[in-house]
């Protein structure tokens, strides 16, 4: 079950429970002992649940800030347990002593001692100095202005006019009562910033929670003082509903798995309510002209002080406000500059190539994640290093010429091969774009792209525009280029050369009879040893299907027969293709530069025709 289905159905249970304990005074009205030992066992069991959840929370928090937030939470359920049970044992066993300050009374204040630290903790730990600062000074006048009136019209005559029987239980309930004054102080804060402090529903749990421990506490100090409370008054189930909402927030916690919570800064309050400014001034003027009202007359003293202070108050209010705008006005260019940077973070943080930037020494200051990954190391390791420790040595020349051009100023792209930390080249597309800062270059952001697969693809495009794809060997038109440029070195050198050209006896039988998966085979076979055959300077190619040619340069006429017999024993030598032995012999003709002819036509047609005769006469042979 989700665990918000769960916590609802708790807050169904609390409801339900205040409901029951209602339902169980209206059902004994005037049965005194039934009905009050009964309340006394609905909240003491009541008062159970909260421990158990408050426990939980407190196990399993991650963070000491929050350990020992629960656990001051902890200890304040706990005593209110116990306090509980003291007072149901001490109304139940000793009923002449539950009226009067007991064991109870100990456990109770306890508990509000922990609730206020527990509060208090976590408003310390997660606000600012100057946030709690500004908040203490506006709470303090409304607590010296309630206090004031409280003692005038409420505490003072009450206290004077109590029997000393019941001074002590005025006293304690007074504790009370001056308590959930301070617990005021907490609610406020809370009201007024926390969502820095508690998740929103939170919040508005436990400001109804001392809201209602206010209301419910009232009530008692009043009946105290009026000798007229019992046990099983209508407003006890009031005691532990605070207790059950604020054990309540810990499942609510959890809801949202919610071990740390936004920290306020300085900057955050900034949604300032008019109510906020005004209340602790008006509180001032109130209790001015209350002041007023019952000193011995109106006189210039009076009168000039009123003036002064409503003077001061004006003039504070139009600082607060003109404050105000201007912090408003900070706050807007704040985000406004917050926003611009998110932007440039997206696009350098999400960018799909690599983003670096670098400073004017052409030293890297940052770079993206795609960058890092690139150079497989990490920003640590990276930042400060030269951008030129990365580049070949072949190509550093250029690159810092690049870089010149970029302390010019200059948007330039170029193309360079790239060492990653683990010593692998890739080729990388680089474009640079200066940083200016009020018009003065400061800088500059490469963006680089890996076009390594790009330039081997470039690379094989190349190759075999060259190359023969089966075997590898040089094709007709590069052939026949090469054979071109030595002629015009040879006529310029007066140096000679051969031109072979051979075909394959009976390949195409080969070829049908094995399938052209052997045939290839047998080509590549072919092509191989022809590579072992030929010297460095020589050249090899293969024409197309099963015909080949060597240029053998530098060779005299005499040798050239022998060169090629050379060639025949060494391609007669069987093949083994798979689970096949196969025998393949070339049939070779032969040309010779200038004795054969001068340009590559001639050259080729005698050695074509060279090797059709002697493989006609082979055929005739056999």
């Amino acid at each position: 079950m989700p665990i918000e289905s769960k916590n609802r159905i708790w807050l169904f249970i609390i409801v339900g429970w205040i409901a029951f304990y209602y339902s169980w005074l209206v059902v004994w009205p005037t049965d005194a002992m039934i009905r009050t030992t009964g309340g006394n066992i609905i909240s003491l069991f009541g008062t159970f649940l909260p421990v158990i959840w408050i426990a939980d929370s407190f196990k399993y928090a991650q963070t000491e800030r929050n350990k020992r937030y629960w656990q001051l939470l902890l200890l304040a359920s706990i005593s209110y347990l116990l306090a509980e049970f003291s007072w149901t044992f001490a109304n139940s066993f000793l009923p002449g002593e539950s009226n009067s300050p007991g064991i109870y009374d100990i456990f109770y204040i306890g508990s509000g001692i922990c609730y206020f630290l527990a509060f208090a903790w976590r408003i310390f730990t997660y606000a600012k100095k100057s946030f709690i600062l500004k908040f203490m000074f506006d709470i303090l006048v409304i607590l010296s202005v309630s206090l004031t009136f409280s003692w005038y019209y409420l505490l003072g005559p009450i206290v004077t006019q109590t029997s000393d029987s019941l001074l002590a239980s005025v006293l304690v309930a007074l504790f009370y009562l001056v308590g959930d004054i301070v617990l005021i102080l907490c609610v406020s804060i809370f009201y007024f910033g926390g969502e820095y402090f508690y998740q929103k529903k939170a919040v508005y749990y436990i400001i109804s929670a001392i809201c209602i421990q206010v209301f419910s506490i009232g009530l008692y100090f009043f009946e105290i003082t009026q000798a007229s409370y019992f046990s099983g008054s209508w407003f006890d189930p009031l005691f532990i509903l605070p207790v059950l909402l604020i054990g309540y927030t810990a499942l609510l916690e959890k809801e949202c798995d919610m071990q740390e919570v936004t920290e306020l800064s300085d900057t955050d309050v900034i949604s300032t309510s008019i109510a906020r400014l005004v209340l602790p001034y008006a509180l001032v003027v109130i209790l001015f002209v209350f002041m007023i009202n019952h000193s011995s007359g109106l006189d210039v003293i009076s009168i000039g002080s009123g003036i002064s202070i409503i003077l001061v108050i004006l003039r504070q209010f139009i600082v607060l406000f003109e404050n105000q705008n201007l912090v408003k006005q900070y706050y807007d260019k704040a985000e406004e500059l917050e926003l611009s940077e998110e932007r440039y973070r997206s696009l350098f943080e999400y960018h799909p190539d690599s983003v670096f930037s670098l400073d004017l020494k052409g030293k890297i200051q940052s770079m993206n994640p795609v960058g890092l990954s690139l150079l497989g190391t990490d920003q640590n390791s990276l930042i400060g290093s030269p951008i030129t420790d990365y580049i070949d040595k072949q190509q550093l020349k250029t690159a810092k010429e690049n870089m010149a051009k970029i302390t010019e100023g200059w948007i330039n792209s170029h193309e360079f091969t790239f060492k990653t930390y683990h010593g692998k080249n890739l080729w990388i597309h680089m474009t640079h774009i200066p940083i200016l800062v009020k018009s003065k270059l400061v800088g500059s952001f490469g963006i680089g792209r890996d076009i390594t697969e790009h330039k081997l693809d470039q690379e094989r495009i190349h190759f075999y525009a060259y190359h023969d794809h089966l075997t590898g060997l040089a094709n007709r038109r590069s052939f026949e280029n090469n054979l071109q440029e030595t002629i015009m070195h040879s006529e310029v050198d007066g140096t000679s050369f051969a031109i072979l050209f051979l075909d394959l006896d009976k390949f195409k039988e080969i070829n049908d009879l094995y399938g052209h998966a052997v045939g290839d085979e047998i080509l590549v076979s072919i092509a191989i040893r022809i590579r072992e055959f030929i010297e460095e300077d020589d050249f090899a190619a293969r024409l197309g299907g099963d015909e080949f040619t060597i240029l053998i340069k530098n060779i005299s006429a005499y040798l050239v027969s022998a060169k090629i017999q050379s060639l025949r024993e060494l391609l007669s030598e069987p093949h083994i293709i798979d689970k096949y032995t196969l025998i393949c012999t070339a049939s070779i003709g032969f040309a010779y530069y200038p004795i054969d002819g001068t340009t590559a036509t001639e050259l080729l047609s005698r050695a074509d025709n060279a090797m059709y005769r002697v493989k006609r006469n082979a055929q005739q042979y056999k």
